[in-house]
């Protein structure tokens, strides 16, 4: 991920990789002391000076924003991804707000009634020390309950991989709940195999860097942008079928 010094420097940025041709850019940055992105009148202007006249695709990590910048920024981005924390403990802990699970349950709600599914991406972490196992269930189900698009999951990194069972029982979850999962692009290496197991066993339809064997055992389409964009939008990022041996 690039980093931009002020709107000159975003600009100009964004303009030296789209001539690279790249059609997709996610937007993300510090949060500040309130949890969400920062962005002000003058970076929305820039985006869309940029935008137009483009066809490009736009997400940003918002965080937790004010309504009133949110409706401003989803005139300018195509997605939000947005990350919903699995317990009360990990916002206060791992984020340091004092907010709650019920804080961005209820900004999701609010975008997904507002703007509709396919603008929204909520991404749930799982397996966290900062979170129970019956915790990351519940938050699973409560997202599914707001929308049924898609969910990224999200498998905690540290010293030592949750176990098994922790990682397993939110794709069994929120395969009831969602019409597509992904795997989303932060989850422990060391895993690797387990991952690949719930892909072949059906509970991930969208995986962010699939290992060879995944790419050898499954016929897929390959897309080269981020797991959360609808599938309207996937066209232009097609890169083309993996030709995988089956399972048959």
């Amino acid at each position: 991920m690039d980093s931009a010094v002020g709107t000159d420097g975003l600009l100009k940025l964004l303009e030296y990789y789209y001539k690279l041709g790249f059609r997709g850019f996610l937007v993300s940055g510090g949060f500040n002391a309130d949890g969400y992105l920062p962005l002000g009148s003058e970076h929305l202007s820039t985006l869309r000076e940029f935008k137009r006249g483009k066809e490009v695709f736009l997400s940003v990590h918002s965080g937790l924003m004010p309504r009133e910048l949110l409706d401003r920024a989803m005139e300018v981005f195509d997605l939000v991804d947005f990350e919903v924390p699995p317990s009360d403990r990990y916002v206060k802990e791992g984020r340091g707000l004092r907010r709650t699970c019920g804080d961005y349950l209820s900004l999701l709600s609010y975008v997904v009634n507002e703007y509709g599914e396919d603008r929204v991406a909520p991404h749930v972490v799982i397996g966290s020390s900062l979170s129970t196992a019956e915790e990351d269930l519940n938050i699973v189900e409560e997202v599914g309950r707001v929308t049924s698009r898609l969910v990224v999951l999200l498998v905690a990194m540290g010293s030592t991989p949750p176990e098994v069972s922790r990682v397993v029982a939110p794709f069994e979850v929120a395969r009831r709940y969602f019409k597509e999962v992904a795997l989303g692009c932060m989850r422990p290496r060391s895993l690797g195999k387990v991952f690949e197991e719930l892909v072949l066993e059906g509970y991930v339809d969208r995986v962010v860097n699939p290992s060879r064997r995944l790419m050898g055992e499954l016929p897929a389409e390959l897309y080269g942008s981020c797991c959360s964009l609808p599938v309207a939008s996937l066209g232009t990022f097609r890169l083309g079928l993996g030709q995988g041996r089956g399972l048959g």
